[in-house]
């Protein structure tokens, strides 16, 4: 196991509560990421946060270090969230992309562009929101938690030509819904 993680994973395999919490600390972040891109939904996404961390503790014992940390953990909560999302579906028929996802803090330097920056990026990730769950996943784990596509393969137990062609598949979705706002501005103008 070669990773800076690699003496918290050991002590928190060995049962050491706070090296687990500093392992969360180090990933809670990026793992809510993921499960908001999955379920869009801030307190479905933080309870299957919370449910994959409980998931990954029990599990911690078995953990061969065959793969990263964050890898193995990042593949908990897919599956924790993929399953959650099944069950609402069963129960309410949830709809996909309601809501908006949140987004990420960057630097701007003034009040327009910040503005159009802010719209554009809403509008873009509201488009994400709107893939099917299988592309999303993979824009999620590409653009926000910047995982290669090998990484992205073993969380989600697919063949890396697989990984490919959903993100391409994905980014031609984004650009034609882009182009579809672009003429529709151009012709108001």
């Amino acid at each position: 196991m070669n990773e800076p993680r690699a003496g918290l994973v050991e002590a928190a395999r060995a049962g050491d509560a706070h090296a687990f919490a500093a392992l969360v600390r180090d990933t809670e972040q990026g793992v809510y990421n993921v499960a908001y891109g999955i379920l869009g939904n801030a307190q479905e996404a933080q309870d299957m946060a919370q449910e994959a961390y409980l998931r990954a503790w029990r599990a911690l014992p078995n953990f061969r270090g065959d793969s990263a940390f964050s890898t193995w953990l990042y593949r908990i909560t897919v599956n924790t969230c993929l399953n959650r999302r099944r069950q609402l579906r069963a129960q309410w028929n949830l709809v996909d992309g309601e809501d908006l996802m949140e987004e990420l803090p960057s630097p701007a330097p003034g009040p327009l562009a910040l503005t159009v920056r802010r719209e554009r990026d809403e509008y873009l990730w509201a488009s994400v929101g709107e893939l099917p769950v299988h592309y999303r996943i993979v824009v999620l784990l590409f653009y926000q938690q910047q995982m290669s596509y090998a990484q992205i393969a073993e969380v989600l137990s697919l063949p890396l030509g697989t990984v490919k062609a959903r993100l391409n598949r994905a980014r031609l979705a984004l650009a034609r819904s882009l182009a579809q706002v672009s003429e529709k501005s151009n012709a108001v103008l």
